[in-house]
This record gives C-alpha cells, sequence and structure tokens, in this order.
C-alpha cells in the first residue's frame, strides 16, 4: 500500500459550489478525528465538510460520514475511490461550499468522487511513496 507524505489540496467548482478536497497522512483514528474538528472549524461557514478516512498497514480501519449531505452521495463515494487507490494511513476532506444550484443524488456522487480522484492524482504526482 501507498503512504502520503505530504499534505495536498485541489478544487473543483461545479455548477457554482466549490468542493476543497484535502489530503492529509494520518496514522490513527484519533489523530483524524481530531483533524476532522479542525477543519470543521476552519471551514465553519462552509455547506458541507465530509471526511473519509483509511487507517492500517492493510488499511483495515475505514471511517466516512456524508455530513448532512444525503445518505451514500458524500462520504461513500469519497470513501470507496480511496479505498481503490491503494493507500493507507490517509484522511481526506472535502469541503463545499453551496453555489445554488442542486446537483441531485447523481451529481453529488459525481461531484464527490471526482474531487477525491482529482486530490489523489495530485498526491500521487507529488507526495506519495511505497513502504
Amino acid at each position: 500500500m501507498d503512504y502520503l507524505t505530504n499534505y495536498c489540496v485541489t478544487e473543483l467548482n461545479i455548477k457554482n459550489s466549490r468542493f476543497i478536497a484535502e489530503l492529509f497522512p494520518v496514522d490513527t483514528q484519533s489523530a483524524a478525528r481530531d483533524l476532522l474538528k479542525n477543519q470543521k472549524q476552519k471551514y465553519a461557514d462552509a455547506t458541507h465538510v465530509i471526511h473519509a478516512f483509511v487507517i492500517g498497514k492493510a488499511g483495515e480501519i475505514l471511517g466516512m460520514s456524508d455530513d448532512g449531505e444525503p445518505s451514500g452521495t458524500a462520504g461513500r463515494p469519497a470513501l470507496d475511490v480511496l479505498k481503490g487507490s491503494g493507500c493507507t494511513n490517509v484522511m481526506l476532506t472535502i469541503t463545499r461550499y453551496f453555489g445554488g444550484t442542486l446537483l441531485g443524488t447523481g451529481g453529488l456522487v459525481k461531484a464527490y468522487g471526482d474531487s477525491c480522484k482529482a486530490v489523489l492524482q495530485c498526491a500521487k504526482d507529488n507526495n506519495f511513496i511505497e513502504p
């Protein structure tokens, strides 16, 4: 499995909604919780701050949240992309600022999935190492 060595961030604008995807190295659930708390404080004015994490030597510890988005439209797609990436000890947050246009459930799944893919690509280009 790959490990993240440095923080990485990307931003997508989809129908005037801003999706800020941030990837952090973490090695415990406690660290992931603390990081999420800090992100929610940092982006207190955002509509949603969803998260997903994969932790452990074999990526066996997983977590995610939709943070108020319709069930299964934000955290689950992000977690699925993270699991499929082959990386571990990584925490993803995606902050959404609503732009006034409803995306629908399919649009949300695509937006959050694409945000996760974009930040992973940035990280793989610059910040991942193999054990």
